[in-house]
């Protein structure tokens, strides 16, 4: 047989054909499965590689409120000048003179304080602040952030207003300045701290225990503590006596005063709120912020002599922080204050009964919002109204 006959025969066999088929399938199906196999691998070498979002920052439960524009941490200076000999500073030069230690800023553009960062900090009071708010952002007790700012506050927390620059040291304790002779020893021994403590924190820069203090060099005291020094307000000195046996007293700028014993020794509400919306009387505030809008009326708490009215002033005519404010002598050894009032209704010499309006609500002075503080003195010494009021 022709051999040619035999290969188309072969070829035109139907199960060859079937295998050929089959087999052209396959290699068909192989070649688009490898086409698209090298398609996705040049297609992902081609792709960014993919990156893990970053872990958020835990939020800094140290801080319970936030801390607020124009935050800076700063140091605390050697006071020395350009030839290195010791030179008094003030505070002022401590919050303006130095660059930050270390900040961030948040999305919103508010600057929180780093927690690693350990210094002092200028903080900006803010309106609707209050000395227990400020503390608490900062985690330090009240005393400590009043305690370290007497120069402004004059140890009290109704001298707080908008705009002003708190020192904020870095734990509790108190910032203070050194007078002539004082030793690391004696502030120690002054502020009821360790001289091992004053020595070895950081923000003061100390080399030993030995060092030399500069008058006027400031120093943080950790865990320091002292005795708040309460304002005194104006205090009658007696004269003379008139014919008819009334004592008329020297008092400032009032001027000489007739003080009658006019009060009944029983204390009325001096506003219509009965409840607070400030500090609470404590050793380190001699009185009650009442709540009160804007030009509500404040009362005589008991009949009296209007001893004061005008703008506080201390002795040498320096505002002190209580605004417009009014003081009745009560004749009785009881004196009252009225302060941060936004209208006065009586003049010094001016006889009151209890009841009378003699003012009007205001936030006047060294203030961050309308309330009336009140204090009830005798013989000079700050008595807890809560405990001579009626009960509300």
């Amino acid at each position: 047989m022709d051999k040619r006959f035999g290969y188309v025969k072969f070829w035109r066999s139907k199960s060859t054909r079937l295998r050929i088929a089959g087999a052209s399938r396959y290699i068909t199906h192989l070649t688009v499965l490898a086409i698209t196999l090298v398609a996705v691998m040049l297609a992902t070498a081609n792709l960014p590689q993919a990156q893990s979002a970053p872990l958020e920052k835990p939020a800094d439960t140290s801080l319970n409120l936030p801390i607020k524009r124009n935050t800076t941490a700063y140091p605390l200076p050697a006071p020395v000048d350009a030839s290195g000999a010791g030179v008094a500073i003030d505070e002022s030069s401590i919050v303006r003179s130095f660059a930050p230690i270390s900040n961030t800023v948040s999305a919103d553009n508010t600057t929180i304080i780093a927690p690693i960062s350990r210094g002092l900090i200028t903080y900006t009071v803010q309106s609707g602040d209050t000395l227990f708010g400020i503390a608490g952002a900062f985690g330090l007790a009240p005393e400590t952030v009043l305690w370290s700012n007497y120069g402004t506050l004059k140890d009290n927390p109704d001298f707080l207003r908008l705009g002003i620059d708190l020192l904020i040291p870095p734990s509790n304790g108190l910032i203070t300045t050194a007078q002539e002779g004082d030793t690391i020893a004696i502030m120690a021994r002054r502020f009821k701290a360790t001289t091992e403590e004053i020595l070895k924190d950081p923000v003061n820069g100390l080399r030993d225990i030995n060092q030399v203090l500069i008058a006027g060099q400031q120093l943080f005291i950790p865990g320091g503590q002292r005795e708040t020094v309460v304002w005194q307000i104006p205090k009658p000195v007696e004269v003379r006596q008139t014919t008819t046996g009334v004592k008329v007293y020297s008092v400032g700028t009032c001027g000489e005063v007739a003080i009658p014993a006019l009060g009944t020794g029983g204390f009325i509400y001096p506003a219509n709120a009965h409840y607070l919306s400030g500090y609470n009387f404590s050793a380190w505030h001699p009185g009650l912020d009442f709540s009160g809008h804007m030009a509500d009326p404040i009362y005589a708490a008991d009949s009296g002599t209007v001893i004061y009215a005008g703008y506080s002033l201390n002795a040498a005519g320096a505002p002190v922080g209580y605004g417009h404010y009014v003081v009745i002598d009560h004749g009785n050894g009881y004196q009252t204050l009225y302060a941060h009032a936004s209208q006065l209704f009586v003049t010094c010499g001016q006889q009151v009964l209890k009841g009378t309006q003699i003012a009007a609500i205001g936030s006047v002075g060294n203030s961050t919002g309308p309330h009336l503080h009140f204090e009830i003195r005798r013989g000079g010494i700050a008595l807890n109204p809560w405990s001579i009021l009626p009960a509300p």
